[in-house]
C-alpha cells in the first residue's frame, strides 16, 4: 500500500507528548511492508536533525519549520474569521503546495492524518480514503479552559471550543474513518447520528511499549522515599501540577516523611518550574535521555494533574515499568483502571497525602499495587496488539475503493 502520512509534527523519535502515539502508528506502518510519504511540520528546529532518521524509513519526507510568531499571528487571524484558531496555527500555503505535489507524484491508496487540524489538506477526492486520528477530543480541553481562566481568557476559549467542536463533527462526517483514544472520547461527540458514529468513529487506546518499560527487580527506598513525576515540563497541564503537588501535597508528606524527596523529570523546565526546587525536598532534574533509571530509583511515581486531557500516556509508561501510582482523577479519565487495584486515585492535597503515604508505608499494598499495574498495560494497552488494529483499519480504507463494482477516483486522474 502506498500511504500519505501527514502531522503536525515530526512523528520522531517517540520521546515526548503527542510524538509517542505517531511515532509508533508511523513505524507500525513501515514494518508492515507499506511505502510511506511523511509530510510534517517542526516546531522545534532541533527536531530538523531527524529528517535523515526519517529519510530512511519512508519512501519520501517533507518537513517545514513552524514559525510560532507566525503561527500565532495566523490563529488570530481565524479568530477574526470565525474559524478555529488551532487550525490557523498549523495552516500553511507550503505545505498545501507539497501536500498537491505529492498527490499529483504518487498514487496513493490511503492517507493517515495526524490531529484534526492537519485534516484541512487532504484534497476532497481523497477523502474517502483519508482516516484521521484525532487522538482526544481537542474541543474539550478548550472548554475547560474557558471555566478556568480570567474573563478575555474565558472568552476566547469559549468560542474556540465551541468552533473547533463543529468542525471536528465535519472532520467525521467527511472522512473515512476517525479515530479517539476512548469512548468518552467518543462520546464527546453527542451530536452525531448513529449510523455515522458506528461507520466512521473508531476507537483505539493510546498504548506502551512493554519491552522499554519493565518492572525492575531493584527495591524501592522507604528509608528516604523517593517521588517521581515524569512529563514535558513546558507542557502548560504538567507545569500546573508540579506547582500543584509541590506547594499543596509534599508538604503534607514531608510534615510526616521528613526524608521524602520529590523529584520533577522531563524537558524544557520552565522558570516557574525551576522555582519550585526552593521548596525543602523537591528536586527538579529537568531532561532526561531515558527515564527508566530515575523509574528504577522510585518508591512510587505520581501524576497529579487536573488538566490532564491526554496525558494518559506517561500514566501508562510509568504503570508498564512496574510503579506503584497515584494519580488525580483527571489523569486517568477514559482508561479502564480500578482505584486501589490498579493503582491509587486522589482528588484533594489532603487525600493525595495519604494515599502516597499508604503506599510509601504498605510493602504488601506496593508490591501489589506495581504487579497490577504491570497486567493491567499488558491486557489493555500493547501498543503491538493496538497498531495492528489500526493498521488494519487503515488497509481495509485503501482497499475499499479499489474492490470490483465500485467506482474509483484513481481511476479518472488525467
Amino acid at each position: 500500500m502506498k500511504l500519505l502520512f501527514i502531522s503536525p509534527r515530526i512523528p520522531y523519535p517517540p520521546d515526548k507528548g503527542d510524538r509517542v502515539r505517531s511515532s509508533h502508528e508511523l513505524q507500525a506502518f513501515i514494518e508492515r511492508g507499506h511505502e510511506v510519504h511523511l509530510l510534517a511540520f517542526a516546531d522545534d528546529l532541533n527536531d530538523l536533525n531527524y529528517r535523515l532518521d526519517l529519510g530512511r524509513m519512508c519512501a519520501t519526507v517533507e518537513i517545514i519549520p513552524l514559525r510560532r510568531v507566525w503561527a500565532v499571528a495566523r490563529s488570530l487571524v481565524n479568530l477574526a474569521l470565525l474559524r478555529p484558531l488551532v487550525r490557523g496555527y498549523f495552516a500553511s500555503r507550503k505545505m498545501r503546495r507539497l501536500v498537491r505535489r505529492a498527490v499529483s507524484d504518487n498514487d496513493f491508496d490511503a492517507v493517515f492524518v495526524c490531529s484534526s487540524p492537519m485534516a484541512q489538506y487532504v484534497p476532497r477526492e481523497l477523502a474517502s480514503r483519508a482516516v484521521v486520528d484525532m487522538a482526544d477530543v481537542d474541543s474539550e480541553k478548550w472548554r475547560d479552559l474557558a471555566g478556568r481562566a480570567n474573563p478575555l481568557r474565558s472568552w476566547i476559549c469559549s468560542l474556540e471550543w465551541r468552533r473547533l467542536r463543529e468542525y471536528e463533527y465535519k472532520v467525521v462526517a467527511r472522512f473515512a474513518n476517525t479515530v479517539v483514544t476512548t469512548r468518552r472520547e467518543a462520546d464527546l461527540l453527542n451530536r452525531l447520528d448513529e449510523f455515522t458514529r458506528r461507520a466512521r468513529l473508531r476507537t483505539i487506546a493510546d498504548g506502551v511499549d512493554l519491552d522499554h518499560f519493565r518492572p525492575s527487580s531493584q527495591s524501592p527506598d522507604t528509608i528516604s522515599p523517593r517521588l517521581v513525576f515524569v512529563g514535558a515540563m513546558d507542557d502548560f497541564a504538567n507545569v500546573e501540577g508540579a506547582r500543584y503537588f509541590a506547594e499543596e501535597v509534599f508538604p503534607l508528606i514531608r510534615s510526616r516523611e521528613s526524608r521524602a524527596k520529590f523529584s520533577i523529570l522531563g524537558a524544557n523546565p520552565t522558570v516557574e518550574v525551576k522555582k519550585l526546587a526552593r521548596y525543602p525536598g523537591v528536586i527538579v532534574t529537568g531532561e532526561a535521555r531515558d527515564a527508566r533509571p530515575y523509574l528504577r530509583e522510585a518508591t512510587l511515581c505520581v501524576v497529579p494533574l487536573r488538566r490532564a486531557r491526554g496525558a494518559r500516556g506517561g500514566v501508562l509508561e510509568v504503570m508498564a515499568a512496574g510503579k506503584a501510582v497515584v494519580a488525580s482523577p483527571g489523569a486517568v479519565a477514559g482508561l479502564r483502571v480500578v482505584n486501589g487495584e490498579h493503582l491509587m486515585i486522589a482528588d484533594s492535597p489532603r487525600k493525595f497525602a495519604d494515599a502516597a503515604l499508604e503506599v510509601i508505608r504498605d510493602a504488601s499494598l506496593r508490591e501489589s499495587l506495581e504487579t497490577q499495574a504491570r497486567h493491567f498495560v499488558e491486557a489493555e494497552h500493547d501498543w503491538k496488539t493496538l497498531l495492528h488494529r489500526l493498521v488494519e483499519l487503515v488497509e481495509a480504507v485503501g482497499m475499499r475503493e479499489n474492490r470490483p463494482g465500485r467506482l474509483n477516483a484513481r481511476a479518472f486522474k488525467g
